[in-house]
């Protein structure tokens, strides 16, 4: 079994969340802030099955967006953002009371 926290945009954790759940995953969905991707986060909370970790993780990939940032005076050239930051974690038990 295996613990997730999956840092995404705030635009998209609704999306996400809504995604995750219809494919039967539960999410504890909490507000955090930070610099992970530079803007407004969610943060979601998943216990998961070690077989699902990659469906999860597909699930993730296809309801979040990959931002592109103009150039600004720091940087001359266009920057993608990543869409979310998933951390997997081994979890010894995870019971539902």
């Amino acid at each position: 079994m295996k613990f997730t926290l999956t840092v995404v945009r705030d635009e998209d954790a609704s999306e996400v969340v809504e995604a995750l759940v219809g494919h039967d995953f539960y999410v504890t969905r909490m507000a955090s802030s930070g610099g992970f991707l530079r803007a407004g986060n969610t943060v979601l909370l998943c216990g998961v099955e070690d077989d699902r970790v990659d469906e999860m993780l597909e699930v993730i990939r296809a309801h979040s967006n990959i931002r592109v940032h103009p150039p600004s005076s720091r940087n001359a050239e266009e920057t993608e953002v990543s869409r979310a930051v998933v951390f997997v974690l081994g979890m010894e038990r995870l019971e539902k009371l």
